[in-house]
Parts: structure tokens; C-alpha cells; sequence
């Protein structure tokens, strides 16, 4: 049994028609929205990543969540499980992971609960107000479909830190070794293209690029066609160099936290400005059309839906 099929045992005997449990948050209807996110050490952290990075990653994942909802996060709540023998010093520097980029959000912590267990275990709320509700399933015909950040560098990376496999490269390994260990979703470009009405559809990448696109088709109904790689062309070449496939490597990387969302053609340039304001790497990767599935538009090959999903 893997997770999504848990998932589905949990909306089957949870879900109501209200609140629809298919969604990267909860909305209320009072312009409320909450989060949550668990990580823990086991499965969540690579060898090499500091008890500093392992906080900030903790919040990184709930807070790429909400901004792709255009959701801003104003209170969180914190509860920790610690194994026995942690030492104090790496709690502190856990938390000021969390603590540091919390303040730059400007959120603030107000309750939470710390226990005993066999693993390091982190659950990050997040409470906070929106202004829009976009969902994963609102794409339309004709709209283009965009992803924040750069893919690959995270496949890249995984597969030196699990699997060993080396990277020649030196500038490619220090950009795949960063984008593993500090995540950085852009998330004041994810609040203002969400709260402009920019959007139809976005959902966070972290359980990798193929997985999202093909959710985001499934619950639109519709066809997403890809047509351009979400990567530099330098990326690109340094990941063709070291003898990889630069696509599967996009498509089924993971661990991004950047944004996927669809755009109306006449608000492109829009969104182009916006992304020059905040500093914001973006990449038009396709479009949306009539029919079901994810394909590569080039060769009508399809794109599988797997990505980050846990067997138990």
C-alpha cells in the first residue's frame, strides 16, 4: 500500500462536499486557509544536510504550499518529535532554521506540542488569508502553462547524496548540492500572480514535475502538452555532459518546491513583468488543450504520473 492509495481511504471516510480533499490547502470560507506538512528525518533528509537546513525545510515545504495558493501565511503552529539523545544544540539550530524564515515571512508561532519518538519528526500549520481561491483543476483551454526555478538540478543532487552517483562538474554540483539542501520557493511572485488573477490552476512541485502536471490535467479534465524544457539552456548542457537525460531528470526530479501553474494567453506578459519585479526565473513549458493526460507535444509520447510517494 503507498501513500495516495492511504489518501484515498482518508477522503472516502472524511471528505464532504464542502470541503473537497483533493487540494494543496484547505480553504475556509471566511478568507481563512490552512496547511500542513510533515518531515521527517528518515525519508526527508539527505546525508550532508545540517540541523539549520533540516528546520528550514520543515517550514520551506508548507510555505511553498500556501504562496502557490496565493495564500499568505500569518500564524503557524509547531509540533516536534525528537528521538532520545538529540542534543540541545542541534534543537536550537533546528529551530532557528524555522525561526529565521519565519520572521522574513513575518510569521508568527503560537502553540504546538514536543514529544518522543523513534525518528525526528516536524508538523508545520500554517494559518493565513486569501484573496483568490485556485485550484489545481481550473486550467482552460489555450491556457500556457508555467513553472517557477530551475528543474533537474534536484535529480541531480538526490542521485549524488543516495545514490552516489558522481557529478563531474563542479558549478553543476554546487547548484544541485544548494537547490537539495536550501530550498527556495518564490513565494512573494507565487502571493502577487495568485492575488492579481493571473492564474487558473498551480500546485507546488515537490512531488515532482510529471506527478503535478498530470494532477493538474486529471482534475481540469483536460490535456497539458509540454513543449519546452523548465531549465536554463545551461542547466541543460551540464546535465547532457555529464551523460543524463535533462528531461527525466526535470520530469521526475522532485523535491523543487517551486510553482506549476497555468496562465491565460493575454495575461502572459503580465506575468512576465511580474516575474522581472520579484527577480523570479520562470519558464513557459506548454499548453492547455482539449483531451486528457500529459504528453510531450513533439513526440505525442505521454508523460507517466509517478513521482514522491511513499510505500508502507
Amino acid at each position: 500500500m503507498n501513500e495516495l492509495q492511504i489518501i484515498e481511504i482518508i477522503r472516502q471516510l472524511f471528505e464532504t462536499e464542502d470541503y473537497p480533499l483533493t487540494d494543496d490547502v484547505a480553504y475556509l470560507p471566511n478568507g481563512l486557509a490552512f496547511k500542513v506538512d510533515m518531515l521527517v528525518k528518515s525519508t526527508d533528509i539527505p546525508k550532508g544536510m545540517s540541523w539549520y537546513q533540516v528546520g528550514r525545510k520543515a517550514l520551506v515545504s508548507v510555505l511553498s504550499d500556501v504562496s502557490t495558493k496565493g495564500v499568505r501565511p500569518e500564524f503557524m503552529m509547531l509540533s516536534v518529535a525528537l528521538r532520545k539523545g538529540i542534543k540541545e544544540e542541534q534543537i536550537k539550530d533546528m529551530l532557528m532554521g524555522i525561526k529565521d524564515l519565519s520572521v522574513r515571512y513575518g510569521i508568527k508561532l503560537i502553540g504546538g506540542d514536543v514529544n518522543r519518538a523513534n525518528d525526528l519528526a516536524i508538523d508545520c500549520v500554517l494559518f493565513g488569508s486569501y484573496k483568490n481561491k485556485v485550484l489545481r483543476g481550473g486550467a482552460k483551454p489555450g491556457d500556457l502553462i508555467y513553472v517557477t526555478g530551475e528543474f533537474g538540478l534536484t535529480a541531480v543532487g538526490l542521485d549524488y547524496l543516495v545514490k552516489g552517483r558522481e557529478i563531474r562538474n563542479s558549478r553543476l554540483k554546487g547548484l544541485a548540492l544548494k537547490w537539495v539542501y536550501e530550498p527556495e520557493p518564490p513565494v512573494e511572485f507565487n502571493l502577487d500572480v495568485v492575488e492579481s488573477g493571473l492564474v487558473t490552476s498551480s500546485m507546488d512541485s515537490s512531488d515532482g514535475l510529471a506527478f503535478t502536471l498530470n494532477e493538474m490535467a486529471e482534475q481540469s479534465g483536460l490535456r497539458f502538452l509540454i513543449e519546452n524544457y523548465p531549465m536554463s539552456e545551461e542547466i541543460i548542457k551540464m546535465i547532457e555532459e555529464e551523460g543524463r537525460d535533462p528531461l527525466l531528470d526535470a520530469m521526475y526530479g522532485g523535491e523543487e518546491y517551486q510553482m506549476v501553474f497555468t496562465v491565460p494567453p493575454e495575461k502572459e506578459q503580465e506575468v512576465i513583468k511580474k516575474a522581472k519585479e520579484h527577480d523570479t526565473i520562470i519558464h513557459r513549458i506548454g499548453h492547455v488543450t482539449q483531451g486528457k493526460g500529459v504528453y510531450f507535444a513533439r513526440e505525442s509520447k505521454k508523460i507517466e504520473k509517478r513521482g514522491w510517494v511513499f510505500t508502507f
